[in-house]
């Protein structure tokens, strides 16, 4: 294709992108436009399917809004006066939404009717639409505001941010005006100001009710303060300090209605500590004679401790009984406490094995004692499935495969997956301990064997690993453990400087990871951020026979950009680090770059230099770095604008030596790191999606600035895959 055509053609492309133009999705809700709509009335095929009918429908006298928005809006109830006969209260309530579509656009005396007739058998509506002005809010005046600040009060006004976060003129919305007057309200009184009152806005509009000014009325009334806490009733010495800080935490601070649900959360917490799960707690406010100073009092009946007579568990089939009572933090002889019930709760809930739990305890045995009863309805623990699917190099794959949550009823997860496509065929035997030892750390160990076909080579490999992981907090897991794999190496090219002489070899290798992850989809993520980091060394005092360390790292980050747009960053390297007298590094634990997840002008593998056979030789280092602009621009479907760049290292100090063999592990880890930022390749492409449940299915189409003729490199390249590339 010519050089000068293909970049016209990108150019088409992105353009298109980034015209923003209004899609299906920008219809009737005002909150989705914000300008005149074209004079294009292109309907959708439902709405063309209802002229099609023993019905018309007109409108008339619509400017700001196209007649498909129009009818979206009111589209409920259009079906509704299809599905009914053609009644005319469902138009009259058509008319309403379509009036309301107007006054959240800011046409306050937007006005709609229409015209009901019947002849020979056929209805004709005509909705007669009168928009008026688009009104602006002018200003925004409080009065009587003494202690809360104008500034304070005016971001409860929410303002529409231009195209790229400029500030537009306030829409005027009756409703969003009442509904941010009673945010306002709701805020004095969680300020304390108890007998508020915030009188309803006085709106005065101009001449030719383009515009308005609004007047907020407020009578703040006294600010109600906390004087002290007081405590009457059953109270417990050995909670007297605990106590003392409960009271500290409230002293001082402003009242409002939820301080007293705060303060009997807190007492029920501290009772329910020392066993005393029946407590009973009446709060109430008081006022004092000093104006706005009030005290809280509670008045605290314990009740008897309750002591666990016997753990009786029902609704369990498949799971056994003790992994269900391990879990349960309440053994027979304990004193109950509802903190205990609750952490039970979560233990059995986190097994995934259960859809519902209940945990109660029964009526008091003669010896005041009562037994808890722990009720459980299991879910299905086994799962068969057959996944057809499509990669970009392995092309036609199929999966399939069985899993246990379960085994023998154990809480252990047990699980057998296979994988056959044009490149390869796998089979994988895995055994999960999701606590192990009874902690929260979770143990894998997979038995794995591979046969897979590269660009360069095909290595059969079998492995065995023990892995740990824990999550730290909602963001960030651990990894670590142990990998012994055994490899056989065929259809290799000729010796490089870079090739192993020995084809076969086995690998023991040590790892620890790190992945932090505030991604808010794991598929198609519009905001957070995604850290990964490893670091794994093979040395033959723990199996392996060649030695070197990998280090790995990762980012990934996305937030939200005006007019539904996402970016999306990346940036991934890494680096391989010969030991001892180590000069050479198998083929297939080398890195290598291109394909649809990497860099899209090239195909699986392909970028970085090659060998005589035109076969990829990969690297010891390398880089991705990319920018993606993505935006859903049709219910599930969606497009995106990237620019990828990376290399493998080492490049060009290879070529300066003629590939030669390194002899030194010093010499290859310098050229290795000297060539570790030169020598990027690009991708400039457009991508197109479809989002799935599972992920979305992926065309993307990819320019390469700067093909290699030598080795036979594309201008364009294209790929089409499940999942996004980062």
């Amino acid at each position: 294709m010519n050089r000068t055509l293909s970049l016209n053609i990108l150019v088409v492309l992105i353009s298109a992108l980034l015209s923003g133009s209004v899609s299906a999705g920008n219809v009737a809700r005002a909150d989705l436009v914000d300008g005149p709509m074209d004079a294009a009335d292109q309907l959708t095929p439902q709405q063309t399917n209802l002229q099609n009918k023993p019905y018309t429908l007109t409108i008339t006298g619509n400017s700001y809004f196209k007649k498909k928005d129009l009818l979206k809006a009111a589209a409920t109830e259009l079906q509704m006066f299809e599905q009914r006969g053609y009644r005319k209260a469902d138009i009259d309530d058509g008319a309403f939404q379509m009036r309301s579509a107007y006054l959240q656009a800011g046409f306050a005396f937007a006005f709609v009717d229409y015209t009901y007739k019947q002849q020979s058998g056929r209805v004709n509506v005509t909705f007669k639409v009168e928009e008026g002005a688009r009104v602006f809010i002018e200003k925004i005046h409080f009065a009587g505001n003494k202690n809360i600040k104008t500034a304070t009060l005016l971001d409860f006004f929410s303002t529409k941010a231009g195209p790229w976060s400029g500030k537009q003129k306030m829409v005027f919305v009756e409703s969003e005006v009442k509904n941010a007057v009673g945010r306002i309200r709701n805020y004095y009184r969680g300020e304390g100001f108890k007998d508020v009152k915030v009188k309803s806005p006085d709106l005065s509009f101009s001449e030719n009710r383009s515009g308005v000014k609004i007047l907020i009325e407020i009578e703040e009334g006294p600010r109600y303060i906390i004087n002290e806490v007081v405590l009457h009733g059953d109270l417990i010495p050995e909670l007297a300090s605990e106590v003392e800080a409960i009271k500290k935490t409230f002293a001082g601070k402003s009242y409002y209605v939820r301080q007293k649900l705060l303060l009997r959360s807190r007492l029920e917490e501290a009772y329910d500590a020392l066993g005393y799960a029946d407590a009973v707690f009446e709060i109430e406010m008081v006022r004092l004679d000093e104006p706005g100073r009030v005290n809280l009092k509670a008045d605290i009946t314990s009740n008897e401790k309750v002591r666990i007579a016997k753990v009786m568990i029902s609704g369990n089939s498949d799971t056994h009984t003790s992994f269900i009572r391990e879990r349960v933090e309440l053994k027979p002889g304990d004193i109950y406490t509802n903190a205990k019930r609750r952490e039970s709760f979560r233990n059995l809930f986190d097994s995934g094995l259960f859809a519902k739990i209940t945990i109660e305890l029964t009526s008091q045995e003669q010896d005041g004692s009562r037994n808890l009863e722990v009720t459980v309805d299991e879910l299905p623990t086994r799962e068969v499935y057959v996944e057809p699917g499509w990669g970009s190099y392995e092309r036609l794959r199929l999966g399939a495969g069985v899993s246990e949550k379960s085994l023998f009823g154990t809480g252990r997860n047990g699980r057998i997956d296979g994988l056959v496509s044009t490149k390869s065929e796998s089979l994988t035997i895995s055994y999960t301990d999701p606590w192990l030892l009874r902690t929260d750390i979770s143990m894998n160990i997979p038995l794995n064997y591979e046969n897979r076909e590269e660009p360069s080579y095909t290595s059969e490999e079998l492995s065995l690993s023990v892995m740990f992981s824990k999550k730290i907090n909602k963001n960030l897991t651990l990894f670590t453990g142990y990998l012994y794999k055994i490899t056989q190496l065929y259809d290799l090219g000729d010796d490089t400087s870079l090739q192993q002489e020995d084809e076969n070899y086995n690998k023991g290798t040590l790892g620890l990871q790190a992945v932090w992850d505030s991604r808010d989809d794991i598929f198609y993520p519009s905001g957070g951020l995604r850290l990964a980091g490893g670091l794994d060394i093979s040395l033959p005092v723990i199996g392996s026979e060649i030695e070197f360390g990998r280090i790995t790292l990762g980012c990934r980050y996305f937030f939200e950009l005006p007019k539904n747009y996402i970016l999306g960053l990346r940036a991934t390297t890494g680096l391989i680090i010969p030991i001892r007298d180590q000069t050479t590094i198998p083929i297939s634990e080398r890195f290598f770059n291109g394909g649809d997840s990497t860099v899209r002008s090239y195909d699986h593998s392909e970028l970085g230099l090659k060998d005589d056979n035109n076969e990829p030789l990969g690297g010891l280092g390398y880089n991705v770095f990319s920018i993606e602009l993505r935006r859903r621009f049709y219910k599930n479907f969606a497009t995106s604008l990237y620019v990828d760049a990376g290399n493998v290292s080492p490049n060009r100090s290879l070529i300066e030596k003629g590939f030669l063999p390194y002899v030194d592990r010093s010499e290859l880890l310098d050229d290795t790191l000297g060539d570790f930022f030169s020598e990027f390749k690009f991708a400039i492409g457009v991508g197109f999606q479809y989002l799935l449940p599972v992920g979305p299915i992926r065309i993307d189409v990819a320019y390469n600035p700067a093909p290699e003729e030598r080795w036979n490199e594309a201008s364009w390249v294209y790929h089409f895959s499940l999942g996004m590339a980062f």
